[in-house]
Protein backbone atom coordinates (compact mmCIF):
# COMPACT_ATOMS: atom_id res chain seq x y z
CA UNK A 1 0.00 0.00 0.00
CA UNK A 2 1.21 3.49 -0.79
CA UNK A 3 2.65 5.10 2.34
CA UNK A 4 1.39 8.47 1.07
CA UNK A 5 -2.24 7.34 1.27
CA UNK A 6 -4.39 9.64 3.38
CA UNK A 7 -7.69 8.51 4.88
CA UNK A 8 -9.19 12.00 4.79
CA UNK A 9 -10.38 12.03 8.40
CA UNK A 10 -8.56 12.48 11.67
CA UNK A 11 -7.60 9.68 14.00
CA UNK A 12 -10.04 11.22 16.50
CA UNK A 13 -12.94 10.53 14.13
CA UNK A 14 -11.89 6.89 13.81
CA UNK A 15 -11.52 6.62 17.58
CA UNK A 16 -15.00 8.09 18.16
CA UNK A 17 -16.44 5.83 15.45
CA UNK A 18 -15.01 2.78 17.21
CA UNK A 19 -16.31 4.02 20.58
CA UNK A 20 -19.82 4.61 19.21
CA UNK A 21 -19.86 1.21 17.50
CA UNK A 22 -19.10 -0.42 20.87
CA UNK A 23 -22.40 1.04 22.10
CA UNK A 24 -24.22 -0.83 19.37
CA UNK A 25 -23.23 -4.22 20.82
CA UNK A 26 -26.24 -4.12 23.13
CA UNK A 27 -29.65 -5.14 21.74
CA UNK A 28 -31.24 -2.94 24.42
CA UNK A 29 -29.38 0.14 23.17
CA UNK A 30 -30.21 -0.72 19.56
CA UNK A 31 -33.91 -0.86 20.45
CA UNK A 32 -33.53 2.44 22.31
CA UNK A 33 -32.05 4.05 19.23
CA UNK A 34 -35.01 2.90 17.19
CA UNK A 35 -37.43 4.40 19.71
CA UNK A 36 -35.43 7.61 19.99
CA UNK A 37 -35.54 7.88 16.21
CA UNK A 38 -39.31 8.31 16.44
CA UNK A 39 -38.95 11.44 18.58
CA UNK A 40 -38.27 12.71 22.06
CA UNK A 41 -39.04 10.43 24.96
CA UNK A 42 -38.56 10.50 28.73
CA UNK A 43 -36.70 7.80 30.61
CA UNK A 44 -39.99 6.80 32.25
CA UNK A 45 -41.70 6.30 28.88
CA UNK A 46 -38.66 4.55 27.46
CA UNK A 47 -38.45 2.08 30.34
CA UNK A 48 -42.19 1.37 30.16
CA UNK A 49 -42.22 0.80 26.38
CA UNK A 50 -39.10 -1.36 26.52
CA UNK A 51 -40.21 -3.18 29.67
CA UNK A 52 -36.95 -2.48 31.52
CA UNK A 53 -36.31 -0.74 34.83
CA UNK A 54 -35.79 3.01 34.91
CA UNK A 55 -32.29 2.64 36.39
CA UNK A 56 -31.39 0.27 33.54
CA UNK A 57 -32.79 2.68 30.94
CA UNK A 58 -30.93 5.58 32.58
CA UNK A 59 -27.67 3.67 32.53
CA UNK A 60 -27.98 2.94 28.80
CA UNK A 61 -29.00 6.53 28.05
CA UNK A 62 -26.00 7.78 30.00
CA UNK A 63 -23.64 5.78 27.78
CA UNK A 64 -25.37 7.06 24.65
CA UNK A 65 -25.17 10.65 25.89
CA UNK A 66 -21.50 10.35 26.83
CA UNK A 67 -20.53 9.67 23.22
CA UNK A 68 -22.88 12.29 21.82
CA UNK A 69 -25.32 9.90 20.11
CA UNK A 70 -28.21 11.10 22.27
CA UNK A 71 -29.01 14.53 23.65
CA UNK A 72 -31.10 15.50 26.64
CA UNK A 73 -33.44 18.46 27.09
CA UNK A 74 -34.87 19.41 30.47
CA UNK A 75 -38.37 20.76 30.77
CA UNK A 76 -39.48 21.31 34.35
CA UNK A 77 -38.73 18.14 36.27
CA UNK A 78 -38.63 15.94 33.16
CA UNK A 79 -35.75 15.15 30.84
CA UNK A 80 -36.51 14.39 27.22
CA UNK A 81 -34.05 12.32 25.18
CA UNK A 82 -33.60 12.33 21.42
CA UNK A 83 -31.10 11.32 18.78
CA UNK A 84 -28.52 14.02 18.18
CA UNK A 85 -28.66 13.58 14.41
CA UNK A 86 -31.24 11.78 12.22
CA UNK A 87 -28.41 10.42 10.08
CA UNK A 88 -27.67 8.02 12.94
CA UNK A 89 -31.07 6.45 12.38
CA UNK A 90 -30.39 6.24 8.64
CA UNK A 91 -27.10 4.43 9.33
CA UNK A 92 -28.85 2.18 11.84
CA UNK A 93 -31.62 1.32 9.34
CA UNK A 94 -29.11 0.69 6.54
CA UNK A 95 -27.21 -1.72 8.77
CA UNK A 96 -30.44 -3.50 9.76
CA UNK A 97 -31.38 -3.89 6.08
CA UNK A 98 -27.98 -5.37 5.19
CA UNK A 99 -28.07 -7.74 8.17
CA UNK A 100 -31.64 -8.77 7.37
CA UNK A 101 -30.56 -9.67 3.82
CA UNK A 102 -27.60 -11.65 5.15
CA UNK A 103 -29.88 -13.52 7.56
CA UNK A 104 -32.36 -14.34 4.79
CA UNK A 105 -29.53 -15.61 2.61
CA UNK A 106 -28.22 -17.83 5.42
CA UNK A 107 -31.72 -19.17 6.09
CA UNK A 108 -32.24 -19.88 2.40
CA UNK A 109 -28.91 -21.71 2.22
CA UNK A 110 -29.80 -23.80 5.29
CA UNK A 111 -33.21 -24.75 3.82
CA UNK A 112 -31.54 -25.75 0.56
CA UNK A 113 -28.97 -27.88 2.40
CA UNK A 114 -31.70 -29.59 4.43
CA UNK A 115 -33.66 -30.32 1.24
CA UNK A 116 -30.52 -31.78 -0.40
CA UNK A 117 -30.04 -34.10 2.58
CA UNK A 118 -33.53 -35.60 2.29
Amino acid sequence: MDSEFQFGVSDEVYALHAEVCKLFTSPVRLKMLELLGKGEITVEELSRVMNISQPNASQHLSLLRKTGVVRARREGNKTFYSLRDPRLLEAFNNMKAVLSDILKEHQSTMIKREADCV
